[in-house]
């Protein structure tokens, strides 16, 4: 049981990408850290709950391990997801529904089913998106519907939850050095990028949003300019998004 004078911090997807970033800023920060994921991750960090987040019969088993652990969730990030590089006349069905279940329906029921425990300590809910949920990415469909999802989730959400306490922070990332791409379900490599972000600096901006309760962060911040280019040049930025994939 964590201790009840402790802020809590869950973070889902805790073993790779963005989650280990997470643990260690919020831990640093003086929050107890209950991690999950599939696999035990490499530098352990607070309490870990083995779970698969595409298998939506075993979420209702992970909400009450969580709640055995502690009677509040102070931060909720939901940070679990996997990309899926292949165009959608290609695409594999059972790679494109494992895609959904992980980057939105496993998100979207963790979340309801935590509200109450973040209600009860007037806890801030964080939603890992992209970019990509707001730009359209060739070979990235998938990805992007799935996000784009999460999204209006996200925002539809926020706007519910006036008057109840709970805040809501949505991250848009960009391209990260994470490794992202090899895990990646699809047959299609992505470009090269040279201004890929650092997945150390995305958690403390997250956490520096968090504290200063903000609705939304993007990062690398120059991700905050495709949205006008896409609108003032659509024909341009299609070809640019196409760009060159590797099969």
């Amino acid at each position: 049981m964590a201790s009840p004078s402790s802020p809590i911090a869950v973070i889902t997807g805790i073993s790779g990408g963005f989650g280990q970033p997470f643990a260690r800023v919020f831990s640093e920060n003086g929050f107890e850290i209950i991690g999950i994921s599939r696999h035990e991750p490499e530098i352990p960090i607070g309490h870990h709950i083995a779970a698969d987040l595409t298998d939506s019969t075993a979420l209702p088993a992970l909400v009450e391990q969580i709640n055995q652990l502690t009677n509040h969730v102070d931060v909720l990030i939901l940070n679990a997801g996997i990309g899926l590089y292949d165009g959608w006349e290609e695409m594999n069905e059972t790679e494109l529904r494992a895609l959904m279940e992980l980057n939105f329906f496993a998100p979207v029921t963790l979340a309801r089913s935590l509200l109450p425990s973040l209600k009860k300590v007037n806890g801030t809910l964080v939603t890992v998106s992209s970019v990509a949920g707001v730009l359209p990415v060739a070979y990235m469909g998938a990805y992007c519907a799935s996000k784009y999802a999460l999204n209006a989730f996200s925002d539809t959400l926020r706007a519910e939850l006036i008057g109840t306490g709970v805040h809501l922070l949505n991250l848009l990332p960009g391209r990260i050095n994470t490794g992202f791409s090899t895990r990646a379900f699809g047959s299609r490599t992505p470009p090269e990028t040279p201004f890929a972000g650092s997945p150390e600096r995305l958690a403390r901006a997250a956490f520096r949003a968090y504290k200063k309760k903000k609705r939304q962060l993007v990062y690398p911040g120059w991700y905050r300019l495709l949205p006008f280019v896409q609108h003032i040049f659509p024909g341009f930025y299609d070809r640019a998004s196409k760009g060159k994939w590797k099969t």
